[in-house]
């Protein structure tokens, strides 16, 4: 709306939180620049801390990810989300959202052990995947949908696990595995049901978390920080597939490392 469109924004008494890993991209910080003036309290989680962006956000939350050498970004997606958990935590003064932010560190060096490889067989046969969740791991599944099509070329899409009740259901078949992200909160019961229907009819899924998971996962822990501890063994499953066909992950064809969008 602010780029695009040149619609100032009204945000008085707003809170307004960017979140990049450059701080250079100029939709970003015309955004930002644009919430300040109308009175917005801005926030900025970036890890490039000598940036334009930084320039222009009140606040200033450093990832300190150091420099990601990939195209696609994976570090600084963990910072970032971890940043965000930790600036909620202390918004909300939720003690237990802290306590877990305090296991997250620990949590995430033990899923880099863990073997999602399982996947890799349904993707060689894959027209398209499906990366499915609901309520807080909906962003992780975006995230990983979005290394998919980024670094393996194939075509994928981020989608609430309601939805797949809806219109996106008619196109699962045996070539569509779904991925599905299940977390122990309220979501888990409608997220288990929509597993079991898709295998019934033959859907390929492969769903972390829960007593029906099949990729390998840790103990369930807090629902906002386990779907940060998700994407640690995605990311090395989608690495190691992308290198056994012939893919340099961290170059992907026709992307750069910076996308300035305005």
């Amino acid at each position: 709306m602010i780029t695009a469109f040149r619609t100032p924004l009204m945000l008085r008494d707003a809170l307004f939180i960017v979140i990049s890993q450059s701080g250079r991209s100029p939709d970003l910080v015309a955004a930002t620049r644009s919430a300040r003036a109308s009175g917005a309290r801005t926030i900025a989680i970036v890890n490039a801390m000598s940036s334009p962006l930084t320039d222009e956000a009140e606040f200033v939350i450093p990832i300190e990810a150091g420099q990601e050498h990939s195209i696609a970004a994976t570090k600084t997606v963990i910072g970032s989300m971890a940043a965000s958990v930790g600036l909620v935590a202390e918004l909300a003064e939720d003690h237990a959202l802290r306590s877990a932010l305090d296991r997250l560190p620990e949590r995430l060096h033990r899923a880099l052990a863990l073997d999602w490889s399982e996947i890799a067989n349904d993707l060689a046969k894959a027209s398209a995947v499906f990366v499915a969740a609901r309520g807080l791991a909906l962003g992780s599944a975006g995230e990983i949908a979005l290394k998919f099509s980024e670094i393996l070329r194939l075509p994928s899409i981020g989608v609430s696990a309601a939805e797949l009740q809806h219109g996106p259901r008619a196109a699962l078949s045996s070539r569509t595995p779904v991925v599905m992200m299940r977390l122990m909160d309220e979501t888990a019961a409608s997220v288990d049901a929509l597993a079991e229907e898709l295998r019934e009819q033959k859907i390929a899924v492969h769903i972390c978390g829960g007593p029906h998971g099949s990729l390998a996962w840790l103990t369930e822990d807090d629902p906002a920080t386990d779907p940060v501890a998700m994407l640690v063994p995605a990311y090395r499953m989608i690495e190691q597939t992308a290198r056994a066909c012939g893919f340099d992950p961290d170059r992907p064809p026709r992307l750069r490392k910076i996308t300035e969008t305005f």
